[in-house]
């Protein structure tokens, strides 16, 4: 079954025009974050904001570049450890599924400000997405992303992160 909806992607992809195009992109997200790290648990909603420009590299792949931010959480933490603020770049290789959605992989680094630690911690993401449009400049994006730090402190460890995100993406085409 999958193989089939792989095959039938590919040929839609192929066989459609390209709504997407090389542009310059901006938007904002809700992240739904879930970190369990030796039995404490660390959980929180966000938002974020990002800007990006996106180009074909031929009708069924397209390659963008991301800058991202995190101005501030409104997480809840049951050992102490809090983030405050973050930023990063990715970069984001996408693959059209039709005429107006595609599927992506995300290759992040990011950089955040543990509260708890009093420090700032480089981490890796990686992550997977859909985005679909809603209008010709408005799509939407659903995407999980996996992050995995550097050690905050001895007695913590390295956290990692599981995120749900759920973003508006604006094109300005």
């Amino acid at each position: 079954m999958f193989k089939k909806l792989l095959i039938t992607g590919a040929i839609l992809a192929i066989s459609s025009s390209v709504a997407f195009a090389d542009c310059p992109y901006a938007g904002f997200g809700v992240n739904m974050r879930d970190n369990i790290k030796n039995l404490n648990s660390y959980r929180g909603i966000e938002g974020s904001v990002f800007v990006g420009y996106g180009g074909m590299v031929n009708p069924i792949f397209q390659l963008a570049g991301e800058l991202f931010g995190v101005p501030g959480s409104m997480s809840i933490n049951n050992n102490g450890l809090k983030t405050s603020y973050g930023y990063g770049a990715s970069l984001i290789p996408s693959m059209m599924i039709t005429e107006h959605a595609m599927t992506f992989v995300r290759f992040g680094i990011v950089r955040t400000y543990f509260t708890g630690a009093s420090r700032q911690v480089t981490g890796g993401q990686l992550g997977l997405g859909l985005q679909t449009g809603l209008t010709q400049n408005w799509d939407i994006r659903a995407e999980y992303i996996y992050t995995a730090y550097n050690s905050v402190s001895s007695a913590l460890g390295a956290p990692k992160s599981d995120q749900a995100q759920l973003s508006l993406v604006y094109k300005f085409e």
